[in-house]
């Protein structure tokens, strides 16, 4: 096993012609890993009963009169399910900026396209910028909540990554380094699944309001993280998302490995850090979750994230997407290597001067995540 946060930075960009080794020093004890799987069954955080009906709760189609009216998707399910409940999906959202200074659009505006009514569907100002950003996967998210701000500020000032100080909305005046979505947005699953909750399906909160619908629906029953007899979904959203497993590998054989020492060696474990850990497992995600420039950003700024900037792309689970970087503009591995740039033209330049082998090798690597 790798030192817990190794980072090498290949720093072409900034005219270094040598690599630069910078190394957060290991836990003295290696930890015990995650559990892993594409499956339906909990990592532990709750009882498999929980679970089954946190599930139920993601799964459920949402119906008038608590919907919309307007609103993108009916259920959480809709936007995550490959390759089972919580996955990844093709489905994206509209994004919209303002596309000068002082616009009154506000920034990262979310476009819904459904609505229960045909007299409040949005659509996109002719003057607004327009970004798509693509549906991920949820599984190992339990995990990733659980890194210390200390490490996620550890690891940016290693590798010039971004992170941003952002409200936790269950908790007022507390802010935490966000790690969730896109542009960072959100620090904690609870926060995330507020906030979705609101901008998907078009149903208010506890933490998000919805002036016209009130507060959503509530369920009965308890569930973990909230005692009262009539949690909202968002409790069992978040509940459901704490106790999925991290994304299991594929076959790990010779070639698998000699690929991720390309990998390294070209500088992609800058940003797409193979380990991270909590203060109980380490896991495995292939990604920083910081905000970076590698010059594909979606040009919407929201919140303290740059226009520029996005979160980069966790890699584990990498097999399971037909589509690749923010906004699935890349249908295959290599093309979205060649669309980095900024940051990461170091890492692109060093890519398109391997061997026809070593392309093979370092593709081997990507196909297991």
């Amino acid at each position: 096993m790798k030192q817990v946060f190794a980072i090498t930075l290949l720093l072409f960009s900034i005219g270094c012609k040598k690599p630069i080794t910078v190394v957060v020093p290991p836990l003295p004890v290696p930890l015990p890993e995650v559990p892993t799987g594409f499956d339906t069954l909990t990592n532990g955080f709750t009882t498999q009963v929980q679970h089954d009906a946190d599930r139920a709760q993601f799964e459920e189609d949402a119906v008038l009169p608590q919907l919309g009216p307007a609103f993108n998707a009916r259920s959480c399910f809709n936007c995550h399910t490959n390759p089972v409940s919580g996955g990844n999906s093709q489905v994206s959202e509209h994004r919209i900026g303002p596309d000068e200074p002082g616009d009154e659009i506000a920034s990262a505006a979310l476009i819904h396209d459904q609505s229960t009514d045909a007299n409040t569907q949005q659509v996109a100002p002719f003057d607004a910028l327009s970004a798509l950003r693509m549906s991920t996967s949820l599984f190992g998210l339990a995990f990733v909540e659980q890194v210390s701000d200390a490490d996620l500020l550890a690891i940016a000032k290693a590798n010039g990554g971004q992170a941003i100080m952002v409200p936790v909305l269950e908790s007022p005046g507390t802010k935490k380094v966000g790690r969730f979505g896109w542009k960072c947005q959100h620090a904690t699953l609870l926060s995330f699944a507020g906030d979705a909750d609101f901008n998907e399906k078009g149903v208010g909160n506890r933490l998000v309001k919805d002036p016209v619908n009130g507060i959503e629906d509530q369920q009965q029953g308890s569930t973990t993280g909230c005692t009262d007899p009539h949690c909202e979904d968002i409790d069992f959203y978040a509940s459901f998302m704490r106790a999925l497993k991290a994304p299991p590998r594929g076959p790990i054989d010779a070639s698998v490995r000699q690929g991720e020492q390309v990998f390294d060696r070209i500088g992609c474990n800058s940003c797409h850090v193979d380990t991270l850990h909590t203060p109980t497992v380490q896991f495995h995600p292939y990604g920083d979750f910081l905000l970076h420039d590698i010059g594909t950003g979606d040009g919407v700024m929201q919140g303290q994230a740059p226009a520029k900037k996005v979160r980069t792309a966790a890699l584990w689970g990498l097999r399971t997407r037909a589509r690749l970087l923010h906004d699935g503009r890349a249908f295959d591995i290599p093309t979205a290597i060649k669309m980095h740039g900024r940051e990461a033209h170091g890492a692109r330049v060093a890519f398109k001067k391997l061997s026809p082998a070593g392309r093979v090798l370092l593709l081997r690597f990507l196909n297991s995540l």
